[in-house]
């Protein structure tokens, strides 16, 4: 299997979306087939909107990247620090191409969404990747692709069936460089012995993206809170 970048991957979803256990073993399973590692950033970037649940403020998870990226080689990865770690939910679009008209319309379709949903529970699960990162998978996907159907709904975007191209994770490191996956897909085995950890997801993000010193930074422009109290 040739590798190249894609933002849908594994290209096929996991058999069970909502079953930690079947997120993880498909995510695994196609890192384990990856040939070559790809530098992230070598990708195009221009400045861009983005609906994320962003994840500074999350102990948990911030214990569990950086076990985990203690357990990764030292070399040809760019880690993320705590204060960067987000799950991507939907770009909502490049910022020079979006007026204020717009996105204001859409945070307030979104923003109405949100309050009609209840916070949620996530696990995050050590540990896979893709060409170009090291990162969790995540688990259950249904409320994640319910926000997916709403922002895109929101934006404008033709009805799709998030699971043909959204595959919800959070990173953990950048690869830096073209190199061989060896390193870093043992790395992936030693990690998937540490336990996963449960998150509470309150409130989506506007954020306005951009990337600086091989790491994404972005600018809140809003947050808008669930309703209601955390799903069990």
């Amino acid at each position: 299997m040739g590798t190249s970048y894609s933002s849908t991957f594994p290209a096929a979803p996991p058999a069970d979306p909502d079953d930690p256990a079947s997120v993880a073993q498909n995510d695994q399973a196609a890192f384990e087939q990856v040939e070559q590692m790809l530098c992230h950033w070598d990708r195009p970037h221009r400045r861009s909107y983005h609906w994320m649940v962003t994840l500074d403020q999350e102990p948990r998870a911030i214990e569990l990247s950086q076990r985990c990226q203690a357990i990764l080689p030292d070399d040809g990865l760019d880690l993320i620090p705590p204060e960067n770690l987000h799950l991507t939910v939907r770009r909502f679009g490049y910022v020079d191409e979006i007026p204020v008209g717009k996105l204001d319309t859409a945070v307030a379709t979104v923003s109405e969404h949100c309050q009609g949903s209840s916070p949620f529970r996530l696990h995050l699960l050590p540990l896979a990747g893709s060409p170009g990162a090291l990162r969790f998978s995540v688990a259950p996907w249904s409320p994640l692709l319910s926000l997916h159907r709403a922002v895109s709904a929101a934006s404008g975007y033709d009805e799709v069936d998030p699971l043909t191209l959204y595959r919800p994770h959070v990173g953990v490191a950048y690869s830096s460089q073209v190199q061989a996956p060896g390193p870093f897909v043992a790395a992936a085995r030693d990690a998937r012995s540490l336990p996963s950890a449960e998150i509470a997801v309150t409130e989506l993000r506007l954020v306005e993206l951009y990337r600086t010193d091989h790491q994404y930074r972005w600018r809140v422009l809003e947050s808008l809170s669930f309703a209601g109290e955390v799903m069990r």
